[in-house]
């Protein structure tokens, strides 16, 4: 089977790999789709210390069974599947353990069923504990940002604040139905906050864009004794710029990440619950779409986010 395998900084290579044997409690998938993850971009574009390569990684896919291991009793061959993994998806096959397959909708487009992704915005949510009167602030409205912003409509909150410097994400914010949309560039932030929540801030702020900057923004918009979600992927070192502030106004600090393995199995089982009925849209947020051959493409073009990008996927 072919895999794209991680040499070097922008160095993937198409390689030629023996099929993956499966366990008797796996299934063996043909893989029809796995994204571009934002948390991967940095170990292609430097070559890192303290990793190895070359690399396996990718690891939002979705797939068709085509072989089953002796126990397996819930799958079948032809079963449309997403997955949960940790490595190895930018392949023609992969093999995954039961508990990590979830059924797809025959209707669904593969490249929809990002399982991972959407087990993270649910266990992100379920660990803030939102409330239905709560006022909500998303700082960071790409790919993660627009799912945990139809997500939090179905918790009800009170009000939705979405939060970008590319006006063509806030466009889409506003199609998923964000109640205001603000522009760093072109709006004072924390003065439109403040006007919206009566001089307060918001009840919970959620950082999404992983950088210093939206950390930064998501406190200096949080209410005082409000829920402070560090959602962003943040890889190297941070700096917070004013920790003393984060103290006396007693910020309610939330990381949203995830390491136990049933908290993450139980978010992709409840995400992909939410996509099969129909309450997740995923047809604004995969933009582009590379065949295996292409996947430097694809990362580059992740981590250039040209006008309109959202996510890039690798379709099989």
């Amino acid at each position: 089977m072919k895999a794209a395998v991680l040499y070097d900084a922008h160095d993937f290579r198409i390689k030629e790999l023996p099929r993956p044997q499966i366990e008797k409690d796996e299934c063996l998938l043909r893989v029809k789709a796995c994204g571009v993850c934002h948390s991967e971009i940095h170990q292609w574009d430097v070559k890192l210390d303290g990793l190895e390569y070359p690399r396996y990684i990718g690891h939002e896919v979705a797939g068709e069974v085509i072989q089953t291991g002796t126990g397996v009793k819930e799958f079948k061959a032809g079963d449309r599947v997403a997955a949960w993994i940790d490595g190895k998806g930018y392949a023609e096959e992969v093999a995954v353990k039961t508990n990590a397959l979830y059924p797809l909708n025959s209707n669904m487009p593969f490249k929809y069923a990002m399982a991972e992704p959407i087990a993270c915005t649910v266990n992100g949510i379920e660990k803030t504990n939102i409330r239905l009167s709560d006022s909500v602030a998303l700082v960071g409205t790409g790919f993660m940002g627009l799912i945990l912003l139809q997500e939090l409509l179905l918790k009800g909150v009170n009000q939705l604040i979405a939060i970008d410097v590319r006006e063509d994400m806030l466009e889409l914010a506003r199609k998923l139905g964000a109640d205001v949309t603000i522009n760093p560039l072109k709006q004072d932030v924390v003065q439109h906050v403040k006007k919206l929540t009566g001089g307060k801030g918001v009840d919970v702020s959620f950082e999404i864009g992983g950088n210093e900057q939206t950390l930064n923004l998501a406190a200096d918009i949080c209410r005082m004794e409000g829920k402070l979600v560090i959602f962003g992927y943040h890889p190297g070192p941070r700096c917070i710029k004013d920790l003393g502030y984060w103290n006396w106004m007693a910020f309610d600090i939330i990381n949203a990440h995830f390491r136990n393995m049933n908290t993450i199995l139980t978010g992709s089982r409840i995400g992909m619950e939410l996509l099969n009925a129909g309450k997740l849209d995923m047809s604004l947020l995969i933009t582009h779409e590379f065949p295996l051959e292409k996947i430097e493409q694809a990362f580059q073009t992740a981590k250039d986010k040209p006008k309109g990008f959202v996510k890039s996927v690798i379709v099989i």
